[in-house]
């Protein structure tokens, strides 16, 4: 329609930078296509001595000012000026500002300006009429006073059902008050919302939704009138309404689920986690969102991550087992299943994984393995042991080699109960609940058992009379593991014990067992109570598991710092209970 017609109208965006220019105002302005394409301001098209009255005149547009009309001189592209009345007016869409439009009339054709003038008009009235908004005017009184089709439309009235009638008969009941509301305060002069959002009644009785663009405008009678559109966005909101829904019950997916998934970028960056995820590595979603993948994979260089994320941008799932890095330190294993994250086209913006916590799973697998080792290393020492001495227990042989093989015997059968005897306390302490247990009581106790049965009385000192810790009847096996363990592996030919406590700050008490034996080096140290070892047997993986099960603390120093020779001692960290 503006290339067809004879008035000039020039586009601009906010930035006043003309965007097109239909043929009558190029021809005007002496200006071809490719002078917009190059780029044109305002500024180029006016003298220079009304560049800022122009300005100032849109500035003034955009705070609210009525539309009006300007005279200016306009600067041609070949230098000449032309004296121009200008008519602008702002574009908005959906409430935002898109630009201006300029509708300039050459006032040396003073003759032409009623056709052009009459052109403006058929041309506001085309655009009005079949315009895909519902545009409407309402006077003081709430009363329509013009609607276009598309408004009836909506509304599912004729245009004689609406003139006259007060707009509040075709408002939802929910959306009267806000609506009234806002026309009374503006037609006050008040400032409210001019875009906003409301539901409307169609002669049917279905509910719409729409959204209103508004303003006020003084009439001819001195009172002021309403203009507005109205956009009709019911699928808009019905479909903003389903995907809230679906997003909703996915992310209440997600956020319950037991396993970790987090997502990162193209880049490597993470970029979501959940809940789980985060309660698996100690962090919270702000500590951990925005760290590179690599830095919680304990398993994974910086390397070993960037080619696994080149093959999730190829497309490529993986299933596989690693080991991330908690907030404190530890670590702890996984089971991973990666795939790559596409976009709506297919290109590749990042990938997600599930993360599936399998320390239970190793922990038994761990202890299957100790088991298993048991069985074919002690136990099978020890009966070949007994079967040694039912080699000597014959006829032929005296009664000496015959006292030997029975003492043989016996001690692979103790040796054996002893075995299976440790096993089932360690399997008990898996399911006995914890309760307040006096340490000093036991350690006491298993003092006084191990000078009964091996002939050394450990020296205590600064022990307390009680001293309640969470525990369960297992504490007596772990002490007494630890006293054992300090006398059976003593080489020295005056076997000595010492039990000290000490109260430390933050409520908890250490309590040490030490002993004059051949101590450990540093680096047999770091291995005696792994998991994955089997120093000690049964004793010690009883007292792994039961340090872990109570909360305490283990430590393992030289009795003299510096000479592991000189023996070992073992110290054990327990909160003390109020």
């Amino acid at each position: 329609m503006f290339d067809k017609i004879s008035l000039a109208v020039v586009e601009f965006d906010p930035e006043l930078n003309v965007l097109y220019a239909n043929p009558a105002a190029q021809n005007l302005l002496g200006m071809k296509q490719s002078d917009i394409d190059t780029g044109l301001h305002v500024s180029d098209l006016v003298v220079s001595e009304q560049v800022k009255l122009v300005q100032e005149a849109f500035r003034r547009l955009r705070n609210g000012a009525e539309p009006t009309s300007l005279s200016l001189r306009a600067v041609r592209k070949d230098g000449i000026q032309i004296p121009i009345e200008v008519f602008a007016d702002m574009i908005h869409h959906r409430g935002k500002l898109k630009g201006y439009v300029v509708y300039a009339t050459d006032m040396t054709r003073r003759a032409q300006i009623v056709d052009k003038l009459r052109e403006k008009s058929a041309f506001f009235k085309t655009a009005v009429e079949y315009s895909h908004v519902g545009i409407f005017q309402v006077g003081h009184n709430f009363r329509f006073e013009y609607m276009n089709d598309r408004l009836c439309d909506m509304v599912g009235r004729t245009r004689s059902e609406l003139l006259g009638h007060d707009f509040r008969e075709f408002l939802h009941p929910d959306s009267v008050d806000l609506v009234a509301d806002r026309y009374v305060r503006r037609q006050r002069g008040e400032k409210v919302p001019s875009v906003y959002q409301f539901k409307i009644v169609r002669k049917n009785g279905t509910p719409r939704d729409v959204e209103i663009s508004s303003t006020s405008m003084m009439g001819r009678d001195g009172r002021m009138n309403t203009i507005g559109q109205i956009l009709d966005i019911t699928e808009e909101v019905e479909s903003k309404q389903a995907l809230g829904e679906s997003e909703r019950r996915y992310r209440d997916l997600v956020e319950t689920m037991d396993d970790g998934l987090a997502t990162d970028d193209e880049i490597g960056v993470i970029t979501y986690v959940n809940d789980a995820f985060c309660k698996m590595l100690g962090y919270t979603r702000d500590e951990i969102v925005g760290l590179s993948g690599y830095e919680i994979f304990h398993s994974i260089t910086q390397n070993g991550y960037g080619n696994k994320s080149i093959a999730r941008a190829e497309g490529i799932t993986e299933h596989y087992e690693a080991e991330l890095l908690a907030k404190n330190g530890t670590t702890v294993p996984v089971m991973v299943s990666a795939c790559p994250l596409p976009t709506e086209s297919g290109d590749y913006k990042g990938s997600f994984a599930l993360f599936t916590d399998i320390s239970e799973l190793k922990s038994v697998e761990a202890e299957a393995r100790f088991l298993l080792d048991l069985i074919l290393h002690d136990i099978g020492n020890q009966l070949q042991l007994v079967l040694a001495g039912a080699d000597l227990a014959n006829k032929e042989s005296s009664p000496e080699v015959i006292e030997t093989a029975q003492q043989y015997i016996l001690d692979g059968a103790h040796r054996c109960i002893e075995l299976i005897h440790k096993v089932r306390s360690a399997e008990e302490s898996k399911v006995e609940p914890l309760r307040p247990m006096d340490l000093i009581e036991v350690v006491v106790g298993e003092a006084l058992l191990l000078a009964r049965q091996h002939g050394v009385t450990p020296k205590m000192k600064n022990l307390p009379e009680t001293l309640m810790v969470n525990a369960d009847s297992a504490l007596s096996q772990l002490v007494w593991n630890l006293m054992e363990n300090a006398t059976k592996h003593n080489r020295n030919p005056k076997k000595r014990i010492w039990i000290n406590g000490r109260r430390v700050r933050g409520n908890k008490f250490k309590i040490t067992i030490a002993d004059n034996g051949p101590g450990l080096s540093d680096s047999k140290k770091i291995q005696v109570f792994s998991s994955e070892r089997r120093f000690g047997g049964v004793g010690l993986h009883l007292v792994r598991r039961l340090i872990k099960k109570y909360g305490a603390m283990l430590e393992i120093k030289d009795r003299v710092r510096g000479r592991p020779g000189k023996g070992l001692k073992v110290i054990i960290t327990f909160d003390i209970l109020k």
